[in-house]
């Protein structure tokens, strides 16, 4: 019988072999990949990574330094510091360093283990240094430690480059503008998730009345957002699987990944009691047996029905004007090489970085204020006050419980 099976088996591998890569299902995605590389389709490989991913470790090797610009590591992009000045942030780096890699990669001992948080030190601080008008946030490190386990600590000091600029800029960089606007560097997180609120309502009503009569506030995907879901998942292979998904997409997908999470466990949700700690501890967690395929293409679904500018406009939340969400297709997707990158950042990215104006909230489209929306900003704004170190205590490190404490205030319930 086992003798009849691995004949069947190699059968099964000849008639693949026998069929041009682009008629066998096997091998299409990798021919369009071959086919998008060598003629710098970067939409294809942009379509591909949404809707399927890139199959292997090996073909993202090829693919995000494309994506990103970077397939030359020695190639030196223009910076705006220099990395022999120390930046005022890393102390807080090595407090974080020495929290990472205990997840994943599966079984590594104390020594690989301290080689590896050396080597994600040094590539946080080469970004720092690079861009010294950065601002460090808890959760970039879980960003850093996939590049590293894919590609390295050389090859991942050039690559977080432009994620940090063009992807995660929104988290890293916020200008307080006066001692009397004392806006918090998180200013613009919360709005985004509070637009997240938005869709939830449109999508999903009996869910949102639901979620909002237990008074639950967005805040339990914070760490979902600020780092593509690298802190709260523990399987490598689904988190690089979102990381194709958020690379070849808008920033905000982050935005439309964790409203299509909330949106699929909407008859566990409903099933529990409408008591806020109890609510907010479960949707604070990502569960381990995620349809990670099937959640992108809902996400990718959600942002095709309500687009960015739309969903901003829906909620009446506006993001700035200069946004990594505004500006991406601007500053970024229109990239197409290395010389045009340098452009974009001496031209758009680093004096843009050095501006000390207020940022100016992009313009909507004229629709009545959305109470419900303001009122829940509101409440993050004071939430976020009560305590500037909360999120990192209740995201990145311990708190569930933490954070149903603040909440349980009734000044914080929405």
């Amino acid at each position: 019988m086992a003798r009849k099976q691995r004949k069947q088996r190699k059968q099964k591998k000849n008639v693949y072999r026998e069929k041009p890569a682009q008629e066998n299902p096997q091998f299409q995605d990798t021919f369009k990949i071959n086919q998008a590389l060598k003629t710098g389709d970067y939409q294809l490989l942009r379509d591909i990574g949404r809707e399927t991913g890139f199959s292997s470790d090996a073909i993202r090797r090829r693919v995000w330094p494309y994506l990103l610009h970077c397939t030359d590591p020695e190639i030196q992009n223009t910076m705006e510091g220099s990395p022999d000045v120390p930046h005022k942030d890393e102390s807080q780096v090595k407090l974080d360093v020495v929290r990472s890699f205990n997840s994943y990669p599966k079984n590594v001992g104390p020594e690989d283990k301290a080689k590896l948080e050396g080597q994600l030190d040094r590539v946080i601080t080469h970004v720092l240094r690079a861009y010294p008008s950065l601002h460090y946030y808890q959760g970039f490190h879980d960003i850093c430690s996939v590049f590293i386990l894919l590609f390295g600590e050389k090859y991942a000091c050039k690559l977080m480059e432009p994620v940090a600029l063009f992807y995660k800029r929104y988290p890293f960089f916020f200008f307080i503008s006066s001692a009397a606007n004392k806006s918090s560097i998180m200013e613009p997180i919360l709005k985004q998730l509070t637009i997240l609120d938005t869709l939830i309502r449109l999508e999903d009503v009996d869910l949102y009345d639901f979620i909002t009569e237990a008074g639950v506030l967005p805040y339990y995907c914070l760490s979902w957002v600020i780092t593509w879901c690298s802190h709260d998942l523990d399987d490598l292979e689904k988190i690089t699987r979102l990381f194709d998904l958020f690379l070849c997409s808008n920033p905000f997908m982050s935005i439309y990944f964790a409203a299509a999470v909330v949106l699929s466990r909407r008859d566990q949700v409903l099933a529990l009691e409408c008591e806020i700690s109890t609510l907010h501890s479960f949707l604070t967690k990502l569960p381990k047996d995620l349809d990670i395929q099937w959640l992108c293409q809902k996400a990718c679904e959600l942002e095709k029905k309500h687009p960015v500018f739309d969903i901003q406009c829906e909620s009446t939340i506006a993001l700035d004007e200069l946004s990594t969400v505004n500006r991406f297709e601007k500053d970024w997707v229109s990239i197409q090489t290395q010389e045009e990158l340098d452009t974009t950042l001496q031209d758009s990215i680093i004096p843009l970085l050095k501006d000390k104006e207020e940022r100016k909230p992009i313009k909507l489209l004229s629709k009545l204020p959305q109470p419900s929306s303001n009122s829940i900003l509101q409440k993050l704004r004071q939430l976020d006050r009560k305590d500037m170190a909360l999120y990192t205590l209740v995201t990145i490190g311990a708190g569930v419980g933490l954070l149903a404490m603040f909440m349980s205030n009734a000044d914080l319930v929405r």
